[in-house]
């Protein structure tokens, strides 16, 4: 099917390509559902470089002659982007380096909107159903997540963080534990670890300490009754308060309450099957 000056353009307009970019032909394959858009620019334009960003670098040569990136999908067929990749003499560097596209970030097999929307949905779900909803292997779902999680983590600070509880959860089959802190004030998860012993407290406050906060500066810790907690803040947070959440509390009273009951409807068998009367 012979690509028209008028598809070329609905394509450069949905990709919101500009100047030095445009769309040079498409290829379109319906048995496989396919669709793949190959891109060119103006060996005159100027690119910014992807090793310190700066704009409007002048064009050296071509160091990838194709690079392709998946895109979201056109209608329902899996989309590609084909361009060629330049490299501009940057005056910042004083080198030759590659250029960055404007599509997506260096390194990244995926446009930015494909990652941008894979980002949306592991907010809501697994990321091996989020990996086939986008029709992708779910390993390079989890590159792409890795990348955003440790740009986000490079910029935390945890300097003002007093109030924090601790809770572990089944990360797999067969009892493999992670454990998470939250900050208390600002309802999110601040760190992460492997395992439920006492070391993950001593994990914690090294990282506290490498994003600008301290051990001293914890004044309420929240727990359950484990005692790997227990003595992980009473080694590491010295200083905080501990308390222990209310709903292992609750289930501690409920199972004794529960135990006195069986006690007494055997040594009284008239307690059985009765409603008690509390007035």
């Amino acid at each position: 099917m012979k690509t028209n000056e008028q598809d070329l353009e609905m394509y450069q307009a949905a990709l919101q390509l500009e100047y030095p970019w445009y769309v040079i032909r498409k290829e379109f394959d319906l048995n496989n559902g396919r669709l793949d858009i190959y891109l060119d620019f103006d060996r005159k334009g100027n690119f910014p470089c992807a090793t310190c960003g700066t704009k409007n670098q002048p064009f050296y040569d071509i160091v990838v002659k194709e690079r392709v990136w998946r895109h979201l999908d056109f209608w329902q067929y899996t989309s590609f982007l084909h361009a060629p990749l330049p490299r501009v003499r940057c005056e910042q560097c004083d080198k030759v380096k590659a250029a960055s596209v404007s599509w997506s970030r260096p390194g990244s097999g995926f446009t930015e909107l494909f990652e941008f929307r894979v980002l949306e949905l592991v907010k809501e779900m697994p990321v091996n159903a989020a990996a086939r909803i986008m029709r992708e292997h779910d390993t390079r779902l989890w590159r792409t997540l890795r990348f955003y999680v440790d740009k986000e983590l490079e910029k935390q600070d945890l300097s003002k963080v007093t109030k924090v509880a601790i809770d572990e959860t089944s990360s797999k089959r067969g009892h493999q534990y992670v454990s998470l802190v939250v900050d208390i004030q600002q309802r999110k998860v601040i760190f992460a670890t492997e395992g439920k012993d006492a070391s993950t407290l001593k994990r914690f406050k090294a990282e506290l300490e490498t994003k600008n906060g301290a051990a001293e500066q914890i004044e309420e810790f929240c727990s359950d009754l484990s005692p790997a907690f227990i003595q992980g803040v009473k080694t590491h947070f010295p200083n905080a308060n501990h308390t222990f959440d209310k709903f292992h509390i609750l289930k501690l009273i409920n199972e004794a309450v529960d135990e006195v009951r069986r006690q007494e409807q055997r040594e009284i068998p008239e307690l059985k099957k009765k409603p008690v009367c509390l007035a």
